[in-house]
């Protein structure tokens, strides 16, 4: 052929791809957990008692949650709500929503009624599931109108009486009769795997909940990253142990994963005081477990004051967490007792995970000591920039302050936008570059290193100026919380005639010292400069806590501006 008459490589026809097409649903992954893990085990610890039930009795439930959800006439896209803690009910509903090709909407129950009815009325769910003990929630909040039925599950008490159809166009029915009424066999629809399986809202932090609606494909992907042996690292022979609420990102995506692996489940409803979690992992023979930093704190303060022996935790090897800045202090007590902690960083809009600490290969003992307690590396199928205040992607040299961002198979395009659900919309959340890559900007200040290494310096609006200077409010706390007397450190800006901004530190104390309250601008002055250090230190008997289990500094910064707020130890 001549050069005149070869096809520029541009205009050569695209060759495609000969490879089956299975999709990737939560519906596939009900069947491999039917064919290879029935005999794996579901644990609970609900109302001081333990209830067990194999992977194939689950299954079974799934199929009859669907037809039911079916005869109450939820159709494909249609959404249906929960309101429950972590239980079987909860994971049945994880499951048979989106294997149906109907769309789980999680609330959060740790919500005030007016916001649970708010996003109800922006999700319009066809049907809601409410656990019993959250029936009172439920019966506070005006339904929308999209809704047919209420089904209350775990119904201890059979004489309840549930509010008539007279109270509104949807009915109150028992979980247990419907399913012990439907067909025992479900047939899973084909679903394209890019088709919506569940929406759950951000916390509202920087405003009301927005919602994030994930694809089949995003969970599924989600799934497998977990299983990553460079990464969370779940395995078959696992069991786990989500403390996080099931509200929270599909409790951060194990549920998914473990079903993927194979991994056995234990769940312990809503409790998370250390001596329910120690029974539970013992009972269970969890090995992962995965919880914001307060409960592995609480529970860490028991391991070593002998209040709960160390052998009731002999199974549990991981631990990642998430939610918060991890301690070095937590990460080295843990490691006491031959468990590791694993550093991990998310958000909602990342189904959550974004970030895992993992030890690359030229990292040395002593470089990886520090490199630890960075948030970590993006794991694959994510990618991460940082970009500073002028616009421009900071230089990977590990101190170049910037905004993150975040793109990948399982991260947001978008929130939930009910009247035009295929709207690319809030511009202030995501950003398009110039080869049309859509980027979620997470409002974390952060920089990263040669090695893909993430170090979050803040929150954006943390970030405490002081004379012309920024404060990290992170770096504070987390060297706060290398104090052994500290529990748990909060700092937030307190405005100041002179100085435009100063920060200002609350404290929950692990123990009462003897000698009275240490003096903590001192511990930090051997880190920090002096113009850093707050002049103020104040000591909670706890720190407030928002709805997703964090310290909420909204709190505090109230607080602060009270004068009571204002009274503790200064220099």
């Amino acid at each position: 052929m001549s050069e005149q008459t070869k096809m520029p490589q541009s205009q050569q026809p695209a060759l495609p791809g000969l490879m089956q097409d299975y999709p990737l649903t939560v519906g596939m992954l009900l069947e491999r957990m039917g064919e290879l893990h029935g005999h794996k085990v579901l644990t609970t610890r609900r109302a001081h008692q333990f209830e067990q039930s194999t992977y194939a009795a689950l299954i079974a439930r799934v199929h009859r949650l669907a037809g039911a959800l079916h005869d109450l006439g939820v159709a494909r896209g249609e959404r249906v709500s929960t309101l429950m803690w972590n239980g079987p009910e909860h994971l049945e509903a994880h499951l048979a929503v989106p294997a149906m090709g109907a769309v789980l909407h999680t609330v959060n129950a740790r919500l005030a009624p007016a916001s649970i009815a708010r996003v109800l009325e922006q999700t319009a769910p066809r049907v809601v599931l409410v656990e019993e003990s959250l029936a009172d929630v439920l019966l506070s909040v005006p339904l929308p109108s999209s809704v047919c039925a209420v089904l209350v599950a775990d119904c201890r008490n059979a004489c309840h009486a549930w509010p008539e159809p007279a109270r509104g166009a949807h009915r109150w029915l028992r979980y247990e009769d419907l399913l012990a009424q439907a067909d025992r066999h479900y047939f899973w629809p084909a679903l394209d795997e890019r088709s919506a399986c569940g929406i759950c809202h951000t916390s509202g932090t920087t405003g009301a909940p927005k919602g994030v609606v994930y694809s089949h494909r995003s969970t599924v992907l989600h799934a497998m990253s977990c299983l990553y042996a460079d990464g969370i690292g779940l395995r078959e022979r696992d069991t786990c142990l989500p403390v996080v609420p099931l509200f929270h990102a599909h409790g951060w995506g194990f549920p998914y994963a473990s079903c993927l692996a194979g991994a056995s489940l234990a769940f312990s409803h809503r409790n998370s005081d250390p001596a329910a979690l120690a029974e539970l992992i013992e009972r269970a023979g969890v090995t992962l477990a995965t919880a914001v930093p307060t409960v592995w704190i609480n529970l860490l303060e028991q391991l070593r004051s002998g209040a709960i022996p160390a052998g009731r935790l002999q199974t549990l090897r991981h631990i990642p967490i998430g939610g918060a800045v991890v301690p070095g202090h937590l990460i080295e007590g843990y490691a006491e007792f031959g468990i590791h902690v694993r550093h991990c960083w998310g958000m909602t809009e990342a189904s959550p995970l974004g970030l895992v600490s993992m030890r690359r290969s030229e990292l040395s003992d002593t470089e990886w000591a520090a490199a630890r307690n960075h948030q970590g590396i993006a794991p694959v199928g994510c990618q991460v920039r940082v970009v500073t205040d002028t616009g421009v992607v900071a230089p990977r040299d590990g101190k170049t302050v910037g905004e993150l961002q975040l793109r990948g198979a399982w991260v947001a395009d978008s929130y939930y936008a009910p009247d035009s659900p295929g709207l690319r919309n809030d511009a202030q959340a995501f950003v398009t570059d110039s080869d049309d890559r859509r980027w979620l900007k997470t409002g974390d200040m952060a920089w990263i290193n040669a090695l893909g290494y993430v170090h979050i310096v803040d929150r954006a609006k943390d970030l405490i100026k002081s004379g012309g200077e920024w404060i990290s409010s992170q770096d504070l706390e987390t060297a706060l919380m290398e104090h052994p007397a500290v529990r748990e450190a909060a700092v937030v800006a307190v405005p100041d005639d002179i100085w435009q901004e100063r920060p200002m530190a609350y404290l929950s104390l692990a123990h009462q010292p003897e000698c009275g309250t240490p003096n903590f601008a001192a511990y930090l002055e051997t880190r920090f400069p002096r113009w850093q250090i707050p002049e103020r230190f104040v000591v909670l008997l706890e720190l407030p806590k928002g709805a997703t289990g964090k310290i909420d500094k909204a709190q505090l910064r109230i607080l602060a501006a009270s004068p009571r707020g204002q009274a503790g130890k200064g220099r």
